[in-house]
Formats: structure tokens, C-alpha cells, sequence
């Protein structure tokens, strides 16, 4: 199994003169010590209006920043969004193409259509529409990165024929990722021949159905591209303390701000009813009946990887043994300090170790 940090950019208000350059200072700083202590991959989401919990609105220039202060990690598009309101598809293929070079050829790219109408409105994206603008994006980009002339004419898009330079460095180009929280993205992605990021916290054991049915889909696959990518990859919220105690004390804080504020996103489309979105207005009723936010019996349950080092090497054997590729974390929740952070990120180093050993 390989690890991963996800970065939202988070940074909690009131917001002083730096804050926002802080925050960006501070996960590179976070990503480069990843590097050391053994992470495979970084991703970063593209969000756009969401206050303190991302600022993230243009990944590909914090990543091409993440690439010239690294030399292994892999960097990852968690995700681009492909309809056509947020970015046209010439130039997201440009884009990505010369992340890819000036990382040495490191580029995950993985896409995604949005989570919420806040963000989709003024961009003009329809939430009904915006899968299949997500769909035929992700079709036309693997042929613009292969082909010296590229053309395309459909009801929604007309291209004329063009060289959509420059081209990535992968050949014949990078792997390819779709990300989702609904029980049925994940065979959306397998069908299409795309890893599948599953960005959204859940009991391991959970998971188990999903990534059978994703592997079984997955042999059935007719790529978008010029090959399937059949890793599923897993996320969860990290912080190794001390020990169990420490890490509650450290981390809980911050761990428990982002759950409360994901439900939050859930509750927008609990009152904007668009049919495509429904699951996520389920989860906020859900939310609703199942009361407060316990932050310890999440970790308890491996919901959460928080806690000492023991504690933690066991969250993750259990995602292991679920079958996931790809485990990917997230550090910089909430409030939670930097050097917190890094404290936690040299703890983990070790238990990576130990889990790929075994």
C-alpha cells in the first residue's frame, strides 16, 4: 500500500495580513518533510469560495511550487474540475502537461465535477449537467496529450483541429483518476479506467464492498486513455501523537473542526434539492440523527487515524487489509499547529516503514 497527504488549504479566521501566505508556507514545509519520512504522493483539491475551509483555488501553481522543492513524492491533481464553467479542457491539458514536465514527470491526475452549487453558481455549472461535461472532458484530454492533431464536435463542445502542446513527459501520459463520495462513483471510475479517489472518511471495513465491486468493474473497463488505472485509494484524517492521549489533544481539535465543517457541505445540498446531489442530502440527515461529533470513537473505530503510534500503525493495517492501493491522509485540519504537524509527520514516518515491511 502507498501513502498520501491531501491538502484543502485550510486556514481559520480572524485572517491577518500573511495568514493565507502562511498557510501555503507551511504545507510546503509539511509536503517536503512528507517526502523525507517516506510519503508516496501529495494531492491538492481545487475549491473555490469556501472561507476557512480551502483556500485552495488554483492547485496547479501551488503544486508546480510542491515540485521544484521535491524530488520523489508524486504530485497529484486531487482533484482538477472538468466541467467546462471552471475549466475549458484545452487548457487543463496544457496545464497538467507542463506540471508533469517541470515535476520530471511525477503528475497523478485525477478530476472530479464539484461537491457544492455555492461553488458551481458563479461559474455558470449546471449540477445536472456537470457529470456529463466531467465525462466528456476526461475522453477529449487523454487524446489532446496523444495526438499531434486533435478535433472534437459534440453538442456541448466543437474543437477544430489543433496541436494541443506542449505534451507530458509521461507516455503515453499520466495515470488518471476520477474522485468521489457516492456509492455508485466508484464504478464510474472502474468503468472508465480511472483510479478511484475516495475522498471521504468512513469505517474501513466499510469499504470493502466498494472496492470489490471497483476491481470487478475494473477487469470490464474501457479506458478513457491509452491504459486502465486500477488503484483505489482511501482517505482519512491523521495525526500521531505521543500517544492516544496526546493525539486527541493535539489533533481531536482540529480533526473534529473539518468533520463539522464537511457536514456543513452536505447540508447546502440538503436545501438546494438538485436530484444528481441527493446522496449528499441524505448524509446530512443522517448526520442530524446520529448527534455530535465524537472524535475519540471515530478514532476508535478507525474511522480516524488518531492516536499514538500504536494506535495508528493499526488503523492503517486495517485499511490494508481491506485491499486499498492508496491511503491518504490529511494533516492540516482546522486549527491544528504546524509544528504539530511535523511533530506528527516524523512520528508517522517509522509506522510507514513497519506497514510497507509487513
Amino acid at each position: 500500500m502507498k501513502f498520501g497527504l491531501l491538502y484543502e488549504i485550510e486556514v481559520l479566521q480572524p485572517w491577518g495580513e500573511h495568514s493565507h501566505r502562511d498557510a501555503f508556507r507551511e504545507a510546503l514545509e509539511q509536503i517536503k518533510l512528507a517526502e523525507e519520512v517516506g510519503f508516496d504522493c501529495v494531492w491538492e483539491v481545487e475549491h473555490h469560495f469556501l472561507g476557512e475551509f480551502s483556500i485552495s483555488s488554483a492547485p496547479e501553481v501551488f503544486l508546480a511550487a510542491v515540485s521544484q522543492h521535491t524530488s520523489r513524492i508524486r504530485i497529484g491533481h486531487g482533484v482538477v474540475l472538468l466541467p467546462f464553467g471552471y475549466n475549458h479542457p484545452i487548457r487543463v491539458a496544457e496545464r497538467a502537461a507542463v506540471l508533469d514536465i517541470v515535476s520530471d514527470g511525477r503528475l497523478e491526475f485525477g478530476t472530479g465535477r464539484s461537491a457544492t452549487f455555492f461553488e458551481m453558481e458563479p461559474f455558470g455549472v449546471d449540477p445536472e449537467r456537470n457529470r456529463d461535461e466531467w465525462d466528456e472532458a476526461v475522453r477529449m484530454i487523454p487524446q489532446m496529450w496523444m495526438r499531434d492533431e486533435f478535433s472534437w464536435d459534440s453538442p456541448r463542445m466543437r474543437i477544430p483541429t489543433r496541436n494541443v502542446v506542449p505534451k507530458p513527459l509521461q507516455k503515453p501520459h499520466p495515470p488518471m483518476w476520477m474522485a468521489g463520495t457516492q456509492p455508485t462513483s466508484a464504478q464510474l471510475a472502474a468503468e472508465r479506467g480511472l483510479g478511484f479517489l475516495h475522498f471521504s472518511y468512513t469505517d474501513p471495513d466499510a469499504l470493502d464492498e466498494k472496492v470489490e465491486r471497483y476491481h470487478e468493474t475494473a477487469r470490464r473497463a474501457e479506458p478513457v486513455g491509452a491504459f486502465a488505472n486500477e488503484q483505489f485509494a482511501a482517505f482519512t484524517l491523521l495525526h500521531c501523537g505521543r500517544d492516544d492521549a496526546d493525539a486527541l489533544a493535539t489533533g481531536g481539535p482540529g480533526a473534529e473542526w473539518y468533520v463539522r465543517a464537511t457536514n456543513q457541505l452536505y447540508a447546502i445540498w440538503a436545501k438546494a434539492g438538485a436530484q444528481s446531489y441527493r446522496w449528499y442530502a441524505e448524509q446530512f440527515e443522517k448526520g442530524k440523527t446520529e448527534g455530535e461529533v465524537d472524535i475519540a470513537r471515530m478514532a476508535d473505530e478507525s474511522i480516524l487515524c488518531i492516536g499514538g503510534p500504536e494506535r495508528c500503525e493499526q488503523v492503517i493495517r486495517h485499511y490494508a487489509a481491506q485491499g486499498i492501493d492508496q491511503l491518504i491522509f490529511l494533516v492540516q485540519a482546522g486549527g491544528t499547529p504546524h509544528a504539530a504537524i511535523m511533530d506528527s509527520l516524523r512520528r508517522i514516518g517509522p509506522v510507514l516503514a513497519r506497514c510497507r515491511e509487513a
